[in-house]
Parts: structure tokens; sequence; C-alpha cells
């Protein structure tokens, strides 16, 4: 976690205080981080000052507001002391204008909560060399096969290369397996050489039991983050629709869905090389490349929101609805329907649990007044 992101958690977990909605764990987190220091005392108390002034105004809060302004003065390089104040109003402003809207609404309407709730939903299928299916879910560590002299074991929340003590199989060629994240789920894979893989919801990757030759290569779809083991030798390259990404060790997020026009990848720590075939560019940390139509378009992010949702959280900035429907859809496997057309070009700025229940994801976006949700068996109904 970032200086910037750590800040903004400490912040918000400080506005929670004060609005009286901070969990029994959330509590502990934030009592320990005080007492590292002299220094945290001093920042907790002048942000909690600050947010209970918030607080007494809080009718007046406008949280989109607050946070299109914060962003219009996001500096490039963020300074801690800036931080705590920028933090300490958005948070403050998102956090307590939550409540007050909750407090003042006299007929709340509940959504019917027909869909189950997928909290850590770790499913996946295996296809392994010779075409057999594995379907893995949530289960005990156990061994589920063993193939190229490697065993395959699987902890509930993830898969495990490790190759054979005592075998001595030089495989003559290279074998592969495919991992299959359908919606709804999630799957976190450790390969062969120690890089770690997450998969989110309706991915796929396809990869070498054992890496050789002068490169590892994979093959994905969806949207995977990667954590390089280091090998200079050995370039580990990232290849989906017609773009790769050339790593020597790394941590960076590729998104690319198939129905999705743009490739997208975020890098979080080392360099990473992306190329379309036509051009290329050398990636530094919180830089993200967006290939689409044959071009290489570059912008400055905050990476470690990015890939926050490896820990099930995910922050939406001026996101169109359509963009946060359709994670949503794959995140609890819904189908989204739009009532109406002008509602998916409405813009919000939020943060979701993933792990929440869809109706309490929903219901945070209702509390703006600006759409409402209906949810009918598996299918989620939008209207302005």
């Amino acid at each position: 976690m970032n200086q910037l992101t750590e800040r903004y958690k400490i912040a918000r977990l400080i506005a929670r205080k004060v609005a009286g909605t901070l969990t029994g764990e959330e509590a502990d987190f934030l009592e320990k981080w005080t007492e590292e220091s002299g220094k945290h005392r001093v920042e907790m108390a002048r942000v909690e000052n600050r947010l209970k002034e918030d607080l007494q105004r809080g009718r007046e809060l406008n949280p989109e507001e607050e946070w299109k302004a914060f962003q219009r003065r996001l500096p490039r390089k963020n300074t801690v002391r800036w931080w705590w104040s920028a933090a300490a109003v958005v948070a403050g402003v998102c956090v307590v204008a939550g409540v007050l809207l909750s407090r003042d609404a006299k007929t709340p309407v509940p959504l019917v909560q027909s869909v189950e709730n997928n909290v850590k939903g770790y499913k996946a299928k295996l296809i392994l060399d010779d075409g057999r299916s594995v379907n893995i879910t949530d289960t005990i560590s156990q061994v589920i096969a063993v193939s190229g002299g490697a065993s395959i074991t699987t902890s509930g929340s993830g898969l495990k290369y490790e190759a054979e003590k005592d075998s001595l199989v030089v495989p003559a060629q290279m074998k592969y397996n495919t991992l299959i994240v359908p919606r709804g789920g999630e799957y976190e894979l450790l390969l062969s050489d120690g890089t770690r893989v997450w998969m989110n919801s309706e991915s796929k990757l396809v990869y070498p039991i054992h890496f050789s030759g002068d490169s590892r290569e994979v093959q994905m779809e969806g949207e995977v983050c990667f954590k390089v083991a280091k090998n200079e030798r050995q370039p580990f390259i990232v290849k989906t629709k017609g773009v790769s990404v050339e790593v020597l060790g790394t941590f960076f997020n590729v998104e690319a869905y198939p129905k999705d026009k743009a490739i997208t990848t975020t890098l979080v720590e080392g360099r990473v090389n992306v190329s379309n075939g036509k051009e290329e560019f050398i990636m530094e940390p919180d830089q993200q490349v967006i290939a689409e139509d044959g071009q290489l378009v570059v912008r400055e992010v905050d990476a470690a929101e990015v890939v926050r949702w490896i820990e099930g959280v995910c922050y939406f900035s001026e996101t169109s609805l359509e963009d946060i429907m359709d994670k949503l859809a794959r995140w609890y496997d819904v189908e989204i329907f739009f009532a109406s057309e002008s509602a998916k070009k409405a813009h919000f700025s939020l943060e979701i649990e993933r792990y929440d229940n869809i109706a309490a994801v929903l219901s945070k976006i209702e509390q703006t007044g600006r759409v409402k949700f209906k949810i009918n068996g598996r299918t989620v109904i939008v209207e302005e």
C-alpha cells in the first residue's frame, strides 16, 4: 500500500469513528495505529476535530462535488501534510454525508435481496494438458493432480505448482494448463517460477506447467494481476488480444475482457514494456497504458487503488454507471438491464466492498438520489 492510499484509509477510519459506524476490527486497527507514535496521536486529534466541524454542517455537504474538487487539486507528487488535509475533507464528507443521508431517509425502500451474496467466491475450472477438467471450489488443501513432474495443489483460495522432489522428468515439450474463473468467482495461482497471479471474475489464463527456453510466456483474457518472480535471463511475457507486456520482475495488472476494445495495463512496481506490434512504451510505476485502435495512450493513476480488487475493494473515480454495472455483473454473476439509456452515462465516485451483499452495494449508489435499482431474480434493473 503506498503512502497516498494508506493516508486515505486512516482518514476514512477516523471519519467512520466520528460518524459512529466504526466496526470492532476497525477500531482495534485505528487504536494500534494511534499508539505507534506521538505524531499519529496529533494527526488523529487534528483530523477528528476537523471532521466534527464537518458533521455539524453535514446537511450542506456534497460528496460528489468535494470528490471532484479533491481530484482537481491532486498533485503529481503527494506530500503527507497536503494529504492529511485533503483526505480528511474527502473521507469526512463521504462518510458523514452518507450517514446523514441514511438517517434522513423517511421511508427507506429495501431492494429485493434475491441474489445470493458471493462472499469470497473462490472457484475455478482447471483444464490439464491431457484435456482432463477439474472443477475447483472452496476446499481444504489437497493434491488434485500430478503432471509433467509437478504436483498441483489447491488451498481453497488458490492453486500452487511445485516440482516433484524426486522427479527426474524433463518434458520433451512444453505442457500447458488453462485456469478459467467464471462470473461470480475469483482465484489465486502460484506458478512454477514463483510468480503470484490473482484472477478476477470471468477470466482465463493459459500457462506452461514448467517454464523453459528464453522467456516465460502466458496468455490471458479478463482481468489478471501479476507479481512476477524476478529472472533477468528469462523475461515474463503476457499476451492478450494482440498486445504483449514484457517484464523481468514486477507487480502489474492487465484488464482485457473479450467484449472491451481497450486493453489496460497498470504498473504498481518495477518497469514493463507494452507493445501492440506498431509501437511500444516502457512504463514507470503509477502509469497506465490503454491500447485501443492501434494506439497506446498513457496516463497517470494511483496504481495501488487499481489493484485493490485483489483485496476485495474497488475504487471508482468519475466512472460511468455502465462501466460500474459491468463490473458488478461479473462479480455477482447477475444480468443488468438499463430501463433508461441516459442512466448509463451518469458518473459516480465511490468505493465498493466486493464481499458486501449486492443490495447493500446498490443502496450506496441509490443514496445519491440519481438512480434507482430493482432486483428481479438474477437481473438488476436500473431506473432514473
